[in-house]
């Protein structure tokens, strides 16, 4: 027998239930933080979004200040209309603060720094690309090209692949609480982009982005010269012995240097296979030729060891805004970045100070010899090894 009650109270159920999802579904259409946290961080979280959406509000918000200064605008657009721009022009229209975040942006070609800028004539022509950033009806177009260009100035790793993919990806993202589908930025025309005011003002309420994409592009930028050294030093390293440079002997020379043991009586004791000119039995230990390649071998094990160990201080920075062991999810590093809590900008200011000198000290060190000179002493000691073997 049916429950008349009781099944009543369940169609009640189901359709409070039904009238609750379509009541959200019709009124969640913007972004919101409150229903759309989640969503946002795991874009932000995405690099490959993460720098899109962040670039498209660096560009409405400081470089033409949401579109609140009606003087600034003008004075852009009168640049924008000239046939030929001089930086005469630029410097009677724009102002200081305008011109140096336009030339960060990468958004004159032909400028590389605002110091580059300062020292040019002012009947220099300054070409701002055939696609550049326009406003009309209130609404700050960005050239997919132009965008990609700025991005990929600071972070190289993006590829244009990459780029397009996120791309698609932004301009519709199912919604986590209801049916709707949250443009993350919104395209005009085939190739122009903007970012929508859902989006930037949420993004808005957290402080100062532009501060946390500096720290970050400061991080990567010493970063991608720090692997520029740590190359070059595997480079010279495997000009002496190629085997020295697999994951599984690095950790042996590092547990040796560690424990101040001799490292390539080290290696032999831990039955490491290295080359037969590492057999020095018969090799006087006085001549010069071996004094000089040991004593270059060691120096460069070392210094190693010692680019190693910046590398993991380094990984510990990046981990604040990425990787697997991020601390903090994107807006709360923007958060923490923007008021210094923790003193987390002081700390990153001061460890990329320290990590630097000692970058500069391991490079001199480099620097004192050649790749030719390495390899030529290379072949010295090899030649001395055969001739000992003969003798």
């Amino acid at each position: 027998m049916i429950n008349l009650f009781n099944y009543s109270f369940s169609l009640k159920c189901y359709s409070n239930l039904y009238n609750s999802e379509w009541i959200l579904g019709m009124e969640h259409k913007n972004l919101t933080l409150e229903d759309d946290k989640n969503l946002i961080d795991n874009i932000l979280n995405n690099v490959d979004m993460r720098y899109i959406v962040l670039f498209l509000y660096v560009i409405r918000n400081d470089l033409f200040k949401d579109l609140n200064e009606n003087i600034l605008i003008e004075s852009f657009e009168r640049v924008l209309v000239l046939d030929d721009i001089y930086k005469n022009n630029i410097v009677n229209l724009w102002d200081e603060e305008f011109i140096e975040i336009y030339i960060d942006l990468g958004l004159m070609k032909n400028i590389r720094s605002l110091r580059e800028f300062q020292q040019k004539d002012n009947d220099f022509i300054i070409k701002l690309g055939e696609e550049t950033i326009t406003i009309e009806n209130n609404i700050i177009s960005v050239p997919d090209d132009t965008l990609f260009l700025i991005i990929n100035k600071k972070f190289k790793s993006l590829s244009r692949r990459n780029f397009n993919l996120a791309l698609t990806r932004l301009k519709g993202v199912r919604c986590e609480k209801s049916s709707v589908i949250h443009s993350l930025i919104i395209g005009i025309g085939e190739h122009d982009y903007t970012i929508p005011d859902d989006f930037y003002y949420i993004l808005d309420q957290y402080g100062n982005i532009y501060q946390a994409i500096k720290i970050e592009i400061t991080i990567e930028t010493f970063y991608q010269r720090f692997n520029e050294i740590k190359d070059k030093i595997n480079k010279y390293i495997k000009i002496i012995e190629p085997a020295l440079n697999t994951k599984l002997v690095m950790k042996k020379i590092n547990k040796a240097i560690e424990e101040n043991k001799e490292i390539i009586q080290y290696l032999k004791d831990e039955k490491t296979e290295l080359s037969e000119k590492f057999n020095f039995e018969k090799i006087d230990k006085d001549h010069h030729i071996f004094k000089q390649w040991n004593s270059q071998l060691i120096s460069l094990l070392k210094i190693r060891y010692q680019i190693d160990q910046i590398d993991d201080k380094l990984i510990e920075l990046k981990n604040y805004y990425s990787g697997k062991n991020k601390k903090y999810k994107y807006l709360e590093f923007i958060e923490k970045v923007s008021f210094n809590e923790d003193g987390l900008v002081n700390n990153i200011q001061n460890s990329l100070i320290e990590f630097r000198k000692k970058l500069v000290e391991i490079n001199d060190q480099v620097e004192e010899t050649s790749e030719k000179d390495l390899k030529l002493l290379n072949l010295d000691f090899e030649r001395l090894v055969i001739m000992s073997s003969d003798n």
